[in-house]
């Protein structure tokens, strides 16, 4: 019974004494004060290197940005000497230096490393990742034994105790391996494909020449707003206004369109193929406008062409009433193409007051570079006004059979004819009248010699 009472008394002093803790506690100057918090044990006594953040993380094939890395120490121990090294593939690869440093990272903080990232041309879309090792090394506190000490006590006992020496930073290699993503999101790749024009051969002074390109999206992304434009020069210009400029709208990736436009080729130029610039803008579907540089060509065929090397009458002299008058005309062909069929003829023109007898003159085949002569006869109204007239001429030829051009060409041209008030009036073309002046003196010269005689 004894026993029973004594631990009865001992359990109640074990309750007065925890109440009096606990009331402590909670009224005296220390209650006031926070609680430690409990670190996990893992990270508390580690350094943890970790990828926190990445931006920006979508790109589109083609692309080449700098991309921001956040790197953390996720851990209670600081960490030194961090090297993270950019493993690349051959869908996503580094532009310039593949391995960041970072001297110190300590506990729980935070520092940002930027890398320059390239996106292959054309990828597919999908998510793709670029491996990192990572490797630092951890600060701790190490103890080492350096040697032993050998004590012997009073009563001959011997007793052996290591030396110890505490390194507070020691640096331990760590290594991890870690790793980024991207997101590649395909874009809209605009190119030209077939070209097409009517007439199918082009020629030196052809006009409203109708052009076709065919405008394709052999991206993976749709394209909107698409608009193409010549960039012309003096060889080629717009057969009316906004004919260098075709709209083609939305295309979706795979789909083709077409533009079209209208131009002139200028007389005269070179018989070669020819590249004339196509700028191309559009807007992908989040409205960023885009512009790419494309080019068009077309091959200008060769083309006979002709001018008027000179002329003149016979007689020189042309009056009022004259009739079997003379034209000499004499031709070049001054085009890149064999003429075919070449044909000299006047034309009727308003108020010129001559009336041809013999209207044409044909003169056969003309290669490049080569001239004739050709000669029509007319009369002159008895009533002509003394005066130049602008009387036409047509020079008609049919391209080159064999080299497939089976096309008539048509050159008008004008030459002034003068009609005098008698037959002192004279004409002839720039520097006749000095030829004719020449064979005076000279048979003037050939009197005076025999007279002399």
């Amino acid at each position: 019974m004894e026993n029973r009472n004594k631990n009865k008394r001992k359990m109640l002093s074990s309750l007065l004494t925890l109440s009096m803790v606990l009331l402590f506690l909670f009224f005296s100057p220390f209650s006031s004060l926070p609680l430690p918090s409990v670190i996990p044990t893992a990270t508390a006594t580690f350094s943890s290197i970790t990828i926190t953040d990445v931006t920006p993380t979508e790109f589109s094939p083609g692309d080449t940005r700098e991309v921001i890395v956040t790197v953390k120490n996720n851990g209670g121990t600081d960490a030194r000497d961090i090297k993270l090294a950019f493993q690349g593939t051959e869908i996503v690869s580094l532009v310039g230096p593949t391995v960041a440093q970072i001297d110190t990272l300590n506990s729980w903080t935070s520092k940002e490393v930027k890398i320059t990232v390239h996106v292959k041309e054309e990828a597919p879309n999908g998510v793709y990742s670029i491996p990192i090792a990572c490797s630092w090394n951890e600060i701790t506190t190490k103890t080492t034994i350096v040697g032993y000490t050998t004590q012997t006590l009073p009563d001959g006992t011997t007793i052996t105790s290591p030396n110890t020496r505490t390194d507070y930073n020691f640096p331990e290699p760590k290594s991890t391996q870690l790793g980024i993503n991207f997101n590649i999101k395909g874009r809209a790749i605009i190119n030209v494909g077939d070209i097409t024009t009517d007439p199918t051969d082009i020629r030196p002074g052809d006009e409203n020449v109708e052009l076709r390109a065919v405008i394709e999206n052999s991206g993976e992304a749709a394209a909107k707003d698409i608009e193409a434009k010549l960039f012309l020069n003096g060889k080629f210009t717009p057969s009316w206004s906004g004919t260098d400029r075709s709209y083609i709208g939305r295309l979706n990736s795979g789909e083709k369109g077409e533009a079209i436009f209208h131009i002139d080729i200028a007389d005269g130029i070179e018989s070669k193929m020819y590249s004339i610039p196509l700028r191309i803008k559009y807007k992908d579907t989040k409205g960023v406008e885009y512009e790419v540089m494309r080019e068009i060509n077309i091959l200008v065929k060769p083309k006979p062409d002709f001018e008027i090397v000179s002329y003149y009458t016979e007689p020189a002299n042309v009056s009022a009433g004259d009739t079997g008058v003379k034209l000499h005309v004499r031709i070049r062909n001054v085009g890149s193409e064999k003429a075919e069929s070449v044909s000299v003829r006047s034309t009727r023109e308003a108020e010129v007051p001559f009336k041809f007898d013999v209207k044409s003159d044909y003169v056969g085949n003309l290669k490049p570079g080569e001239e004739w002569t050709a000669v029509l006869k007319f009369d002159v109204d008895k009533g002509a006004s003394p005066k130049a007239y602008q009387q036409g001429i047509e020079i008609r030829c049919t391209g080159d059979r064999d080299l497939g051009d089976y096309n008539v060409y048509l050159f008008d041209k004008m030459i002034p004819i003068s009609v005098s008030s008698s037959s002192t009036g004279t004409f002839s073309v720039p520097g006749f009248e000095i030829l004719f002046a020449l064979i005076a003196l000279f048979m003037v010269f050939i009197l005076f010699l025999r007279r002399k005689r």
